[in-house]
């Protein structure tokens, strides 16, 4: 009986491990194609301003003046994983047919009319973007079986990436740009406006200041009361010493009506009526205009203090992709890692019989 379980304890061992790692050893020695890496490590960086980008790349990189532009950086790690990228390579070194000329390694067979969702999980299979959060740093590895094609596609990718960071930085400054430009357009308009309706307003009521030629009336109202009262005055004490006929009392008398009279239209002018002609409608509508004026002034000087900052901004905030590590040219295959995969093959075969065999014996205990 033991020699039964033994025999059969090979026999699994051999279907379940060894076999398998037959089959394994067979692949990678055999089958499995050299896969070469190229890879260089990037960053995208924020210039404080136009002289830092002139600094070498790793100097720039270790200067604290320039930090790390973290979001733009991920953006790029998007850009080249995304079909854009994968497209701009095939139509620069249609890497598709050169790709597809490997046949021995049925893992990583292509076809030249493969549809593009496919061909996409086949690049991004073998282009792989990383990004250090401890570091920020990108580094893009590129794996193709000549160590040529590898090193010639990453230059690609790198030189497309500069032109991805330039053209991000730039957007953001045009579009900076042009709302403080239509911010000042439309500060510029409303300031005229207001200003044609306060030069409208003084032609059509003949007046400078609205507000000082009402006080000014108001001055003369309080001069022509106080003559009125001095003559009325003097009109008193001559009704007291002479006759109502009299030529001085006449006079006078005439003296204090045309007073009363220009009083009263002055006062008329002054004081608002329905027709709202009045000096004090006129002030009261000059101010308002002043005042609207006045804050059309000051959005308009607004505007264009936000459209110079927003220049020295656009001129500060330039993205600048840093090569950290240039492509290189692989010498030797690094994938794939033949013995490393076959010892991580074999643990997992070793791991899965030791389980069936345990589930095994539990079911033989059950039986007897």
């Amino acid at each position: 009986m033991s020699k039964v379980g033994n025999f059969k304890g090979w026999r699994l061992a051999i279907i379940m491990v060894g076999i398998p790692m037959i089959l394994a050893a067979i692949y990678y020695f055999v089958f499995a194609a050299d896969r070469y890496v190229s890879y260089a490590q990037v960053v995208v960086r924020q210039d404080s301003n136009n002289a830092a980008a002139q600094a070498p790349g790793l100097a720039m990189l270790l200067s604290g003046t320039n930090p790390v532009s973290r979001e733009e950086t991920l953006y790029l790690r998007e850009f080249i994983a995304s079909t854009e990228m994968m497209m701009l390579l095939e139509n620069r070194i249609h890497w598709v047919e050169q790709y597809s000329e490997q046949h021995g390694d049925m893992f990583f067979w292509l076809e030249k009319d493969t549809p593009r969702e496919e061909l996409l999980n086949y690049y991004q299979r073998m282009v792989i973007p990383h990004f250090d959060e401890l570091t920020g740093l990108l580094r893009v590895e590129v794996q193709a079986f000549r160590p040529e094609l590898s090193e010639q596609m990453l230059k690609v990718i790198l030189e497309a990436s500069e032109q991805f960071v330039n053209e991000v930085s730039h957007r953001i400054a045009r579009e900076q740009m042009r709302f403080a430009q239509i911010e000042l357009g439309t500060a510029r308009k409303l300031y005229s406006e207001r200003k044609t309706a306060l030069l409208d307003f003084q032609n059509d009521n003949k007046v400078l200041d609205g507000a000082t030629t009402a006080t000014s009336r108001a001055t003369i109202i309080a001069e022509l009361e106080s003559q009125y009262t001095k003559e009325q005055a003097i009109l008193t004490q001559m009704s007291y010493k002479l006759n109502k006929d009299a030529p001085q009392v006449r006079q006078q008398q005439a003296k204090v009506n045309s007073l009363t009279n220009q009083l009263a239209k002055e006062k008329r002018t002054l004081v608002s009526s329905p027709d709202g002609a009045q000096l004090n409608v006129v002030a009261s509508r000059y101010e308002q205009l002043m005042l609207d004026t006045g804050m059309a002034e000051e959005s308009y000087k607004t505007a264009v203090a936000a459209l110079d900052n927003a220049r020295i901004e656009a001129s500060k905030k330039i993205r600048t992709l840093v090569t950290v590590v240039s492509p290189n040219t692989p010498q030797l295959a690094i994938y794939p890692e033949r013995w490393y995969n076959l010892a991580t093959i074999l643990l997992g075969l070793l791991m899965l019989y030791g389980i069936t065999r345990f589930i095994l014996a539990s079911i033989e205990d059950h039986r007897d």
